[in-house]
């Protein structure tokens, strides 16, 4: 008789759950129709044919399923957006291959061409994620890529050719690297480095893995031993990094790290980092201010889901959601796992909001790599786009409801704390592997277009998606691109805050984010129908702060550090 009142009470317990997950996502009071928006996959007729290779011949080596990401950045100063994906490599020891990775020239037409080979960079490499970013303050865009072994780090020469200094930077390393992002931690003005790095695996400590006990499956990280993240800092002119990882307190090998984000969430002007770990808790490392770091993570409330157990987290993002200066911290997480969702409001602790943004529901079925927040549809307020695959090919034979290839996720600021997922209706219909995602305008049109990188595990599911955003609506924009003089010349770091029609927003320029990819660092401000921004301020990691008022929608705006203060 008790078993049969267990029984009872446990599914009770399973249909409150349903119930509350069912109530919770009943439409609120938001928005009152669909933005008119529908994302286009153009990859064919503007040229990008990348299809991502992973050497894969059946013996589920662990890494083959877990790349590779991509980046829009502007490689030849020109003002167009140009697209760099990672790639992989066969497993085999001699350095010939004809897989490297890719890089697209944007002709400022809307058509692309492969000039990978003219740019010296057709290297061959296990690539994992790239990170684009001026680390030498020569007003041009260098590329570090991680790796299954060693990183590569690439030196722009100015004229979109580029030298491969890892060997004088110190940056290589032997480890297996997955996100990356450069950041000034100790505000000096030249860019540092942080590498997240997975498990210890080679082929020789391969494992043999299995669901059902006949079939060779993909392992879990959870049979191999972590690594520890790498902290470089930038000692300035002549491109050397020295390794600080251990005097500044990063480091951990108990990570198995897979994205990073850089946020300030306790508004001290020092740069922190978010790290997603897979299996593990997740870190948090707050800036002393001193050269040194501590992981706050599990006091501050995201190191663990709300039964204070770890997920298998990948991708990673922040931003100030509901423009009242709190940061949310948005994880992608594996299959029957939600994605996860931290609030944070200024100067609070973060709470695991995940259901009640309506974030939870939709999410429980996908397993999300990339994702970031972006405003879509520049209505003022970022929205969350998801990209998602499985790392198992044969899943559905385990669990039916569980698809290997799998559409992405836009969830739509409804401007009252919850989201609704709309990615059906702006024609966001075709399944892929997802692993890497970036955001830009590649066109020109002042909206954010969408790159997807997608496992080529099974080739015909690894071609790239550029998925240009076509509007219908006339909402405004501001954007903004940032350059340093005494700060970094990217500006990263700089916080930029925008007042428009009363509402204030609020970005940081950053690297990073997302899942071992790099979106584009000039940021979108969605104006709405406001055709004016009243003011804008900069506070720029070195300290100093620029004002402007009186701002016309519907421009870039390149600002200089301390131009303001000669006007």
């Amino acid at each position: 008789m008790a078993t049969f009142w267990n029984l009872v009470n446990h599914i009770f317990t399973k249909l409150a759950v349903l119930c509350l997950l069912f109530a919770l996502s009943i439409p609120e009071i938001g928005h009152t129709r669909l933005p008119a928006v529908n994302f286009i996959n153009v990859a064919d007729e503007a040229g990008v044919n990348f299809t991502h290779f992973t050497g894969a011949l059946g013996k589920r080596y662990m890494p083959e399923t877990m790349g590779s990401g991509c980046a829009f950045f502007d490689v030849d100063n020109d003002g167009y957006l140009d697209i760099l994906f990672a790639n992989g490599r066969e497993w085999r020891n001699d350095s010939q291959s004809s897989h490297t990775p890719k890089l697209y020239r944007n002709l400022g037409n809307g058509k692309f061409i492969d000039i990978t080979e003219k740019a010296g960079l057709d290297t061959p490499m296990y690539g994992m994620g790239v990170a684009t970013v001026d680390f030498d303050n020569d007003d041009n865009q260098d590329i570090y890529f991680t790796n299954v072994g060693s990183n590569f780090l690439f030196r722009n020469n100015g004229n979109a050719t580029f030298t491969n200094v890892t060997n004088i930077s110190n940056t290589g390393g032997s480890d297996w690297s997955t996100s990356a992002l450069f950041f000034d931690y100790d505000r000096d003005g030249w860019l540092d480095l942080f590498v997240c790095n997975y498990v210890e695996w080679t082929i020789e400590s391969d494992l043999s893995c299995t669901v059902d006990d006949q079939h060779r499956s993909y392992c879990t990280p959870a049979v191999y031993r972590g690594q520890s993240c790498r902290l470089y800092r930038n000692l300035g002119k002549g491109g050397i990094f020295q390794d600080t990882t251990e005097i500044s307190g990063v480091y951990n090998p108990e990570g198995k790290s897979l994205g990073v984000t850089m946020l300030d969430y306790d508004d001290d002007g020092w740069l922190d980092l978010a790290v997603a770990n897979d299996t593990e808790a997740n870190f948090l490392y707050h800036n002393n201010g001193d050269g040194t770091f501590t992981d706050q993570a599990l006091l501050m409330g995201i190191a663990f889901d709300e039964n204070g157990k770890p997920r298998g987290c990948m991708g990673i993002d922040v931003a100030d959601v509901n423009n009242d200066s709190s940061n949310v911290i948005a994880i992608g997480n594996f299959s029957n796992e939600m994605n996860s969702f931290f609030l944070a409001r200024s100067g609070d602790y973060f709470s695991d909001q995940t259901i009640q943004a309506r974030i939870g529901n939709s999410s429980l079925f996908t397993l999300t790599f990339g994702l970031f927040f972006l405003d879509f549809d520049l209505d003022g307020y970022q929205d969350l786009f998801c990209v998602n695959g499985h790392i198992e090919p044969n899943v559905s034979r385990y669990q039916r409801s569980i698809r290997y290839p799998q559409r992405p996720s836009l969830f739509w600021n409804q401007q009252n704390g919850k989201f609704d997922e709309i990615g059906l209706k702006v024609g966001l219909k075709k399944a892929g592997v997802g692993r890497g995602a970036a955001y830009g305008d590649y066109d020109g049109d002042g909206d954010l277009d969408l790159l997807v990188s997608n496992s080529g595990v099974i080739p015909r599911n690894g071609r790239a998606w550029l998925l240009r955003n076509d509007v219908n609506h006339r909402n405004n924009y501001l954007r903004v691109k940032t350059k340093g003089i005494n700060s970094n010349r990217d500006g990263i770091g700089a916080k930029v805050t925008i007042s428009a029609a009363g509402v204030q927003q609020r970005q940081m320029v950053c690297t990073g984010s997302s899942y071992c990819s790099q979106s584009e660092m000039i940021l979108t401000f969605g104006l709405g129908q406001a055709e004016m921004i009243d003011w804008l301020k900069v506070i720029w990691s070195s300290g100093t702060v620029d004002r402007y008022t009186n701002i016309a929608a519907n421009i870039l705006l390149t600002i200089n550090e301390g131009e303001s203060k000669k006007q």
